[in-house]
């Protein structure tokens, strides 16, 4: 008996051992991390440049996800280049930085669970001087492979906030020499800042509404709060998605956002487990946006696809004018409402930002990523 527990112990030693040995030292999951960032690196300079036949070398597409992953990264290339030449924009600088969750694998294959946090500085092409900048947050599921000594991208999953737009763009790799007809005129609008905001209730509400957005858009380098997301309300990005959530506690959280009262089935509620439950108005897009609409919280400012949205009335005011800090614009997708998100700012031309989560969003266009035809937008103002 006690010869066969030695031989037992001696086969979990070497099992441990031979574990250990195939997976991956310390210096190679730093080369592993170093090279993640080179991929996403020189994929930003190519939103920039328009040389995309360079992309191919960093990605194995002789397999089915890998060609998908590359055809994927140049359709949003190509996609963002596209919404900037329609609407006279152009990108100065497009940045990222990873924070790495986890880097696991073993002799030429890794996976790698991180987080990437961009930073997109725009302007417009007839005022240069003034820069925009917004932030989108992404969560990478990685797989890598080694080949001739360098680690390449064998699939990556993400859940993207351009993927709607994507399907009318071509996958093929060529470089984009010349820029794309405009066809939108932006309506220019001047709009005050908000800490030009008065001081009376009403605007008092939007500011907190703005500020509880900001800190909790989940995205590092645009809030100093170091957790991504309010943990006091439970998290429901796996559950359906989180966009609807987030404005609800942007204009109900009674400690830093707007405080609106909760009532006529919109609330939160403390569970037994410590975090707050939304009910079905809190939390399901559909039912948010009938409970402003029939509650009387919000007032349907206009709806449409977004080529309505760009109209000027008969005193010469744009739709984009009625539209204030801490309104909120929701999304449809063929008639169905799929997503919510809030109104955090104006850029240099008076056009709409807004933060949103599921995929974060810090002071994003507001169109931007819904580029699918079957797209139709409800700028809704919040009666504060």
């Amino acid at each position: 008996m006690k010869a066969f527990k030695i031989i037992i112990l001696t086969s979990i030693i070497f099992l441990s051992c031979s574990i250990k040995a195939f997976s991956l030292e310390d210096s190679e999951i730093e080369q592993v991390k170093n090279a993640l960032e080179l991929i996403y690196m020189e994929r930003n300079n190519m939103f920039i440049q328009g040389n995309i036949t360079d992309l191919p070398q960093f990605f194995n597409s002789q397999t089915r996800y890998g060609g998908w992953a590359l055809d994927h990264e140049v359709r949003r290339i190509k996609y963002l280049r596209k919404w900037a030449d329609e609407r006279g924009i152009e990108f100065k600088d497009i940045s990222s930085e990873l924070h790495f969750r986890k880097v696991t694998g073993s002799g030429d294959k890794a996976k790698v669970l991180a987080n990437e946090y961009y930073k997109f500085t725009y302007v417009y092409k007839e005022n240069r001087e003034i820069e925009n900048v917004f932030g989108v947050g992404l969560i990478h599921n990685v797989d890598l492979i080694k080949r001739d000594y360098q680690w390449i991208i064998n699939w990556d999953w993400y859940t993207d906030c351009f993927e709607d737009a994507l399907k009318s763009i071509s996958a093929e790799i060529k470089n984009i020499d010349s820029p794309i007809d405009r066809i939108y005129t932006l309506p220019l609008e001047s709009r005050v800042s908000i800490d030009e905001l008065g001081d009376n209730e009403a605007e008092l509400r939007r500011k907190k509404a703005v500020s509880y957005a900001n800190k909790y858009c989940g995205i590092p380098w645009a809030s100093s709060f170091e957790d991504r997301y309010n943990k006091k309300y439970k998290n429901y990005t796996g559950a359906g998605g989180n966009c609807t959530n987030y404005v609800s506690q942007c204009l109900g959280d009674k400690e830093e956002g707007a405080g609106l009262p909760h009532w006529g089935g919109w609330s939160s509620t403390r569970t037994k487990y410590g975090q707050s439950e939304g009910s079905p108005a809190w939390v399901n897009a559909d039912a948010f946006k009938n409970y402003l609409l029939y509650s009387g919280k919000g007032s349907l400012i206009k709806k449409g696809e977004y080529k309505d949205l760009l109209s000027i009335d008969s005193s010469g005011n744009s739709i984009f004018s009625k539209l204030n800090y801490g309104d909120v614009i929701c999304y449809s997708k063929g008639g169905d409402i799929d997503h919510f998100a809030i109104v955090t700012g104006f850029d240099s031309q008076g056009y709409p930002l807004i933060n949103s989560h599921t995929t974060d969003r810090f002071k994003v266009p507001f169109d931007l990523g819904w580029g699918n035809k079957n797209i139709g937008f409800y700028f809704i103002k919040i009666n504060y």
